[in-house]
C-alpha cells in the first residue's frame, strides 16, 4: 500500500525498514554502563534518554551524579555540559577533579591531591567538561539548550547534567507548574533525540517521608518530586538516592525503567569513601583504578 499524497510526519513500515533492521542486528541502541558494577544489572543508559535523580536532602544526589559522569568520561570518553548554579563554577569543577583523581581537593585531608595531579586532571578533561551559567540572572530551558547545542556543534556532546530543576526560570509565568515541567521535559527529550545525548536531571522532592523503623527520611518514587506527576510519567529512568546514616551506606534505588531491555526495578547499595571522595561498591572500598 502506498500513500498517494504523503504528508510530512507519516511513515510506513517500508520507510522504517533499514532502521528496524539495524535495531534487530544490534547496530544501534548501544547501552552505556554508569561505571558502577553493582547497579549495572539494574540500569544501562542509551542515547537518547532522560533520567531524573531525586532523594532526601543531603542524601548525596549531586555527588552520585558527578560520580557517574566522570566514570562515563573515563570509560566511554563522554563529553558533558554541566549546569549547576547552586555551586560556583570553580566548586563544580573541583567536584569533577576529585572524582577523576579519587583524592580530596581540600588541604584539611592528609591524602590531599597534589597540585600536579590537579593540573593533570584539568588537562585531561579540558575538552570534555563544559560548565554553563547565566551571570546575574536565572536562565530558562531554551537558554540552557542553546548552549548545549553550541557545545554539541563545535566540540561534541554526549550528556547534560542539570542540578537542580528548580534553578531553571519558568518561561511562561502564568502557566501551571505541571505544564511548565511537562514542556521543559519535552524540550530536553527532543534535544536528546536530535543530538544523541542523555540527560541527568536532579529534582528535589516535595516532601520527605520518615521511615518509622529506621527514623530516616526517604523518597519513594518520582511522584514525590515537587511540581508534577510528569516527572514519573515522562522520564525514561528514575533513580532515588537514600542515605542510610546508621549503616554508613547509600541506597541507589531504580524505580522507573521505560524499556525492559534497559534494566529493571530494584535497589543496590554503595558506600561513600572520603579517602577517594567517590562512591564504591559496598563490599569494595578501594580505588577504582586498582579494581
Amino acid at each position: 500500500m502506498k500513500l498517494r499524497d504523503k504528508l510530512d510526519g507519516i511513515f510506513t513500515a517500508r520507510d522504517i525498514y533499514h532502521d528496524i533492521k539495524d535495531l534487530y542486528q544490534g547496530k544501534t541502541g548501544k547501552l552505556y554502563s554508569t561505571g558502577f558494577a553493582p547497579i549495572d544489572d539494574l540500569i544501562k543508559l542509551p542515547k537518547p534518554s532522560f533520567t531524573v535523580i531525586t532523594g532526601s536532602p543531603n542524601s548525596g544526589k549531586s555527588s552520585f551524579v558527578f560520580d557517574m559522569a566522570v566514570r562515563m568520561f573515563q570509560d566511554h570518553e563522554f563529553k558533558w555540559m554541566v549546569f549547576s548554579p547552586e555551586h560556583s563554577l570553580a566548586m563544580s569543577l573541583k567536584r569533577v577533579i576529585e572524582k577523576d583523581v579519587e583524592k580530596p581537593f581540600d588541604e584539611k585531608w592528609v591524602n590531599r591531591m597534589s597540585e600536579q595531579e590537579m593540573i593533570d586532571s584539568l588537562a585531561k578533561m579540558q575538552d570534555s567538561f563544559f560548565f554553563v551559567d547565566k551571570v546575574g540572572d536565572t536562565p530558562d530551558i531554551d537558554w540552557i539548550l542553546d548552549r548545549a547545542q553550541f557545545i554539541k556543534d563545535n566540540y561534541g556532546l554526549d550528556g547534560l547534567i542539570i542540578d537542580p530543576y528548580n534553578e531553571i526560570e519558568q518561561m511562561n509565568a502564568t502557566a501551571r507548574e505541571d505544564m511548565h515541567i511537562s514542556n521543559l521535559i519535552s524540550k530536553i527529550k527532543r534535544f536528546n533525540r536530535e543530538n544523541e545525548c542523555l540527560t541527568f536531571m536532579i529534582a528535589h522532592p516535595t516532601k520527605s517521608i520518615k521511615n518509622k523503623e529506621t527514623g530516616n527520611y526517604e523518597v519513594n518514587s518520582a511522584y514525590d518530586i515537587s511540581g508534577s506527576a510528569n516527572w514519573n510519567n515522562k522520564c525514561d529512568f528514575c533513580i532515588i538516592v537514600n542515605r542510610e546514616f546508621e549503616n554508613e551506606r547509600t541506597e541507589i534505588r531504580v524505580t522507573k525503567v521505560r524499556e525492559i531491555s534497559h534494566g529493571e526495578i530494584g535497589s543496590r547499595y554503595l558506600k561513600f569513601n572520603p579517602k577517594t571522595m567517590c562512591y564504591h561498591g559496598e563490599d569494595s572500598i578501594v580505588f577504582r583504578k586498582h579494581d
